[in-house]
């Protein structure tokens, strides 16, 4: 008997699991809002975006999202892309250096590896001038003893802050602000005084310490998730698999054994044998029963997930080609990037500014993005002096997305596939995987949760 699975949308994890089930001969159902497209997602931690109502003209949000921030550690996803054939302009993929902003106005580069600098990352970091000759020789030190040693003194490095670890670096002040807290910003989503040291050191050593000579980080072009999705689809109805247009979901209806059913808002009810949710933590709790959190801790400790917003200020200038650049601690944003659009009429550059904050709110004003964004961005890409705000079009656009900074304990709160309920299964960048919510951790959740899957029906069929 063919087992029937169904997953509770079709955002990218679940359209990425539903394809890794493919090879299992499941029967697979994918619930997605009636008269729906697959949802955009961001390019950083793949949460849907929001959109603030009554807003002017000027500030409406993009249909865009952020560029797609992808380094060369992200082993998994390449190798999906790969596996998929997948298509995309490759001039559009475009390696990058790492950039951190200064006072004098030009940025630092952490070169990409090259030569001598990828016998060891001592030699390389030696060479970065972002951090002064005591912060280096202090944190070359630290490193020679510290870096490799497999057994680490601290028992739960994800309980403390990525600041005690620098502390222990002999990191100055200045390091922490101009170096340090832009990566963990970019790497984490939060400062250096809140973000788990675990995962800092995990993604800076995955970076770091990668084998592969070259860019070491991409970025994609903002609707790249976006044909993405649109070709897992392609592929998945090619397979039989069935995206059922639905209402929306109203409660997960369980009882002391397994979930029964799926319940929408015109009272229709959906059965299967096993559901799979890549719904986001404060979704998937709307919708439990009311005893599911008191029963079982790794439902309880999705509250502890608690989200942030990410704002994306977009300009796109014509007639003009700017080189592909990522730069951190911009001094107005938290970090920039430009890169080159597709246009039949000419050149184009899209320049996106990035501001995390603990929780959304209201968009810049016209007065500030003419006044304080645009002569930043003017200055900070050298950009002409008759370049002026007029020539640009669109203006100025934004977008706000939500997602799940890497706090301390975060490591403790993340659940794995496999549910306490025999025939509920968790997907998602927020589950259990060695990274911090990120593409590769979509990915890498997806497998392992398709995996979870086929071994609970294999055991269970016997």
């Amino acid at each position: 008997m063919t087992r029937h699975i169904l997953i509770l949308s079709g955002n990218l994890p679940g359209l990425i699991t539903a394809y890794r089930l493919i090879p299992y001969g499941f029967r697979v159902t994918i619930l997605e809002p009636r008269n729906s497209h697959a949802p955009t997602t961001s390019s950083r931690h793949l949460s849907e975006s929001t959109e603030p109502k009554d807003l002017p003209p000027s500030q409406s949000l993009s249909a865009q999202t952020s560029p797609l921030i992808l380094p060369r550690f992200f082993q998994t996803t390449w190798a999906l892309l790969q596996e998929l054939a997948f298509e995309h302009p490759s001039q559009l993929i475009q390696p990058v250096n790492l950039e951190f902003g200064t006072s004098g106005g030009k940025p630092l580069t952490l070169a990409n590896a090259h030569g001598i600098s990828t016998l060891h990352p001592i030699i390389r970091l030696a060479g970065f001038h972002g951090l002064t000759w005591s912060d280096r020789w202090h944190l070359i030190n630290f490193l020679e003893k510290n870096w490799e040693e497999h057994d680490s003194p601290d028992h739960h490095p994800d309980t403390l802050t990525v600041e005690s670890w620098l502390i222990s670096a002999q990191q100055s002040a200045l390091a922490r602000q101009r170096i340090w807290n832009p990566l963990c910003r970019l790497f984490l989503g939060c400062d250096v005084t809140q973000a788990s040291r675990g995962y800092f050191l995990e993604v800076l050593s995955r970076f770091w310490l990668h084998t592969s000579k070259g860019p070491e980080t991409f970025i994609g072009p903002p609707d790249m998730l976006d044909h993405l999705q649109q070709e897992l689809r392609r592929i998945l109805l090619g397979k039989g698999v069935t995206f059922y247009p639905s209402t929306e979901m109203t409660l997960i209806q369980a009882d002391t054994e397994r979930i029964q059913a799926i319940v929408l808002a015109n009272g229709e009810r959906l059965n299967a044998d096993i559901y799979v949710s890549p719904l986001s933590p404060p979704e998937l709790l709307s919708l439990l029963p009311e005893r599911a959190p008191a029963r079982f801790s790794c439902f309880s400790h999705l509250s502890h997930l608690q989200e942030a917003s990410e704002k994306a200020v977009q300009l796109t200038l014509n007639d003009t080609q700017l080189p592909p650049r990522l730069i951190l601690n911009s001094g107005v944003f938290d970090w920039v990037t430009s890169q080159a659009v597709p246009s039949t009429d000419g050149q184009r550059t899209l320049i996106t500014g990035i501001n995390l904050s603990d929780s959304a709110s209201s968009q810049h004003t016209d007065e500030w993005l003419r006044e304080t964004a645009w002569p930043h961005i003017n200055k900070l890409f050298n950009m002409s002096p008759d370049q002026s705000l007029p020539s640009c079009e669109p203006r100025f656009t934004q977008s706000t997305h939500r997602f799940i900074p890497c706090l301390t304990g975060f490591r403790t709160f993340r659940p794995i596939p496999k549910t306490p309920i025999p025939n509920f299964f968790l997907v998602g960048p927020w589950t259990a995987t060695p990274l911090p919510p990120c593409l590769e951790s979509t990915v890498m959740s997806a497998y392992a949760c398709a995996k979870a899957v086929s071994e609970w029906v294999q055991t269970s069929s016997h």
